[in-house]
């Protein structure tokens, strides 16, 4: 007899904790709709659009603020602002979103914008790109800077939307060596006079410079600096002859 009444026991405070559970469930539910009631609403959303020096923008505050999912009017806090910042960063063109807001309303969007460095021929256009091998946009016009040939990521699917889609690994790898050629190249003028790189052997990247007729054989990009010194002084010495400088030796 005394088990019997010790499990009936047992039954009436597990159904007592099930019912104070259940009824601190609503009590939260009630208390959350409340606050979400009283929650100070957005009076105004300031953006800002972070460029590199002379870079055109690419994108607008009306694309951001459309991005970002917001208005005037809205509860401040109603969404996390990693969530916010996550919508817009959803835009190749975006590199980094960052939201504040204070309890006045005031909401502030701060972004910076990717900078197209290198050109990748596509079906007749042209895929920009960023230094991190970002696929920004297809655009019939070549914007001038050089066009990367011999990848092999395959495009043949690209559909660019709110996404972000990147060069493969083994273009990434490669990339990050034509980035620090270029700066070794920028720092001595030369930078602006290539019109494509051919990556298609990473022990023999090959530079051609358009406009003068003329082809680097550079090696696997060791020892740049000392290399683009050379250039330089190759270029000024033949300036207005094409040829081909063997730098792969």
């Amino acid at each position: 007899m005394k088990r019997i009444t010790e499990k009936n026991s047992k039954k009436k405070k597990s159904k007592k904790n099930i019912r104070l559970i259940i009824v601190g469930i609503f009590a939260i539910l009630i208390l959350a709709l409340f606050a979400i009631r009283i929650l100070p609403t957005i009076r105004s959303i300031e953006i800002t659009i972070e460029n590199s020096e002379n870079e055109e923008a690419r994108i607008t505050k009306e694309q951001v603020l459309e991005l970002a999912g917001i208005k005037v009017g809205d509860k401040l806090y109603k969404e996390l602002r990693s969530q916010i910042e996550t919508r817009i960063e959803a835009n190749p063109y975006i590199e980094t979103a960052k939201i504040s807001r204070n309890l006045s309303g005031k909401v502030a969007i701060t972004v910076t914008q990717r900078k197209p460095e290198y050109l990748i021929n596509y079906a007749g256009e042209y895929i920009y790109i960023d230094k991190e091998g970002y696929v920004l946009e297809i655009n019939p016009e070549n914007n001038g800077t050089p066009v990367l040939i011999g990848l092999t990521t395959d495009f043949s699917e690209l559909s660019i939307g709110n996404s972000k889609i990147r060069l493969g690994q083994s273009d990434l790898e490669k990339l990050d060596n034509i980035n620090n050629i270029l700066g070794a190249l920028r720092s001595n003028g030369i930078e602006n006079m290539i019109t494509s790189i051919d990556l298609s052997d990473k022990k023999n990247y090959i530079l051609t410079l358009g406009n003068d007729g003329k082809e680097i054989y550079l090696g696997d990009g060791t020892d740049i600096n000392a290399k683009a010194l050379y250039i330089k002084k190759i270029l000024e010495a033949e300036a207005g002859n094409s040829g081909t400088i063997y730098l792969n030796r």
